[in-house]
C-alpha cells in the first residue's frame, strides 16, 4: 500500500499510539453533551480545560468544529452537513419536551427575550408574556380554550429553558400558570444564555425565511469545510451515511482514506468504524445509561425490527430496486401492520395495543426516519432503505 495517499494526520496507523483516557472521556462527553458548565460539572469542566489543547485540535482537524472555552463554560458547536427534522426534537429521558409548533415560536422569543437582558437580572413571566404579545401583534390569547393551550405551551418552553440553564426560577412555580392566566413567576437571566445560540458569520436580520438559512448551510459545508469534514460530520451526527446520498469527492474520500478513519477513531473514540459498500457507520459494543442507540429495550425498536423482519422474510414479495431500497405503499405497510398484531398483540404494550393500525403507522414512520430507515416521498410512497434491515428481530416461543 503507497501511504502517501494518506494526509499527515492518517499517516499514523498504529494502534498502539492511544491518546489519554482522559482526552478520550471529554471527546465523549462534549459530543455527547450540548456543553459543559463549570457550575454543573465542575471536575468535567476542569479536565477538559486542562487537555484542551488536544481536544481543540481534534475537532478542529476532524470535523473543523469550533470549541467554545470561557471561565464558565465550554462547548462544541455541532453543526450538522444535513439538516433533519428530528434534529431539532429536544427529549427529556426519551419524552418530548416540545409537542407542537407553538413550543418551538415560544422557545424562539425567549431566547431573543433575553438577548435584551443583562446576565442576573430578574424578570416576571408576565414581562414575557407581553414581549410575546407584541411580537405577535396582539393576535395570542392566553385566557379561555385557546389560552390554556398557549399557556401550557409557554410552560413547557419555560422549562425546557430552566432546565438549560437559560434563566433561573427566583420564586413561585411555573407550572402553576397552566391553571392561572394571572399567575406570575419570577426569573433571572444567566450568564449562558450568551452562548446557547451559535454564531453566523452572517447578518441573521436580514434573512427571510427558512431558505435562507438552508442556504447559508449549504455555503458553509462547501467553502468553509472540506469532503473529510462533510464526511466525519455526518458519521456522527447521522445515525448511517447512505453513500448515494454523498457527492462523488466524498466517495472518492471514503474509498482512500477510510483506514485513516478506522484509525482516527480507534485512537480518540469507542466507537467502532464500520463501512460497506453503499453504507458506513458508527457503533457501540458497550451502551452508556441515557445513550439513545439502536437497537434497545422499547416497544418502537421491537416494532421496527419485528416490520424488518417481515420483509426480510418474505423478499421475493419485496424486491429490492437498483438503489438497493424497497418500495412499499402505505396500503401495503398498513397490511404487514395488520399481520404483526394479530401476531404478535399479546407480547406489546398496553397502548400499543391499543392503537389501530393507522397510529401504529405513524409511531413506526416516526421513529423509522429517526434513524434514518425511510424516506417518504410526497405521493406517500415509503422508500425502505437498507439499514433497516442491519437487526431484524422476532419473538421466540419456548
Amino acid at each position: 500500500m503507497k501511504i502517501d495517499i494518506f494526509h499527515d494526520e492518517e499517516l499514523e496507523y498504529d494502534k498502539k499510539n492511544h491518546v489519554k483516557p482522559v482526552v478520550r472521556e471529554c471527546i465523549y462527553e462534549l459530543m455527547e453533551r450540548f456543553w459543559v458548565l463549570k457550575d454543573k460539572n465542575e471536575q468535567l469542566f476542569y479536565q477538559i480545560k486542562d487537555n484542551e489543547v488536544e481536544i481543540k485540535k481534534f475537532f478542529r482537524d476532524t470535523f473543523r468544529y469550533r470549541l467554545i472555552s470561557n471561565h464558565d463554560m465550554v462547548k462544541v458547536e455541532k453543526i450538522p452537513v444535513v439538516p433533519h427534522s428530528w434534529m431539532g426534537e429536544k427529549e427529556v429521558k426519551s419524552t418530548p419536551v416540545f409537542k407542537s409548533q407553538m413550543d418551538y415560536a415560544f422557545f424562539f422569543w425567549i431566547l431573543a427575550f433575553l438577548e435584551g437582558k443583562n446576565v442576573n437580572e430578574q424578570f416576571s413571566l408576565k414581562n414575557m408574556c407581553d414581549y410575546i404579545q407584541i411580537q405577535e401583534e396582539g393576535k395570542l390569547v392566553w385566557k379561555e380554550g385557546a389560552g390554556y393551550q398557549n399557556r401550557l405551551s409557554l410552560v413547557r418552553t419555560m422549562k425546557y429553558a430552566v432546565k438549560m440553564d437559560l434563566i433561573e426560577v427566583r420564586d413561585k412555580d411555573v407550572e402553576d400558570f397552566a391553571g392561572n392566566h394571572n399567575h406570575d413567576v419570577l426569573f433571572q437571566r444567566t450568564l449562558y444564555s450568551s452562548y446557547f445560540m451559535r454564531r453566523f458569520n452572517e447578518d441573521v436580520t436580514n434573512w427571510e425565511s427558512l431558505s435562507d438559512f438552508i442556504a447559508y448551510l449549504q455555503k458553509e459545508n462547501t467553502e468553509m469545510i472540506d469532503r473529510k469534514h462533510r464526511y466525519y460530520r455526518r458519521l456522527f451526527l447521522e445515525p448511517i451515511v447512505y453513500h448515494d446520498e454523498l457527492t462523488q469527492d466524498e466517495i472518492e474520500y471514503i474509498r482512500n482514506y477510510y483506514a485513516g478513519v478506522d484509525n482516527n477513531l480507534y485512537r480518540f473514540t469507542d466507537y467502532t468504524f464500520e463501512r460497506y459498500n453503499r453504507t458506513s457507520m458508527i457503533v457501540k459494543n458497550e451502551v452508556n445509561m441515557g445513550e439513545n442507540v439502536f437497537p434497545t429495550e422499547n416497544m418502537n425498536t421491537k416494532l421496527i425490527m419485528l416490520f424488518a423482519n417481515y420483509i426480510h422474510q418474505r423478499s421475493f414479495a419485496y424486491p429490492l430496486d437498483k438503489r438497493n431500497k424497497i418500495e412499499l405503499t402505505k396500503t401495503e405497510c398498513d397490511s404487514i401492520l395488520s399481520d404483526l398484531k394479530k401476531e404478535y398483540r399479546q407480547f406489546w404494550t398496553k397502548k400499543m395495543r391499543q392503537q389501530d393500525v393507522e397510529e401504529i403507522r405513524g409511531t413506526l414512520l416516526k421513529e423509522m426516519k429517526n434513524w434514518s430507515f425511510v424516506d417518504e416521498q410526497e405521493d406517500g410512497t415509503l422508500l425502505l432503505k437498507e439499514g433497516l434491515f442491519r437487526f431484524v428481530g422476532d419473538y421466540f416461543y419456548q
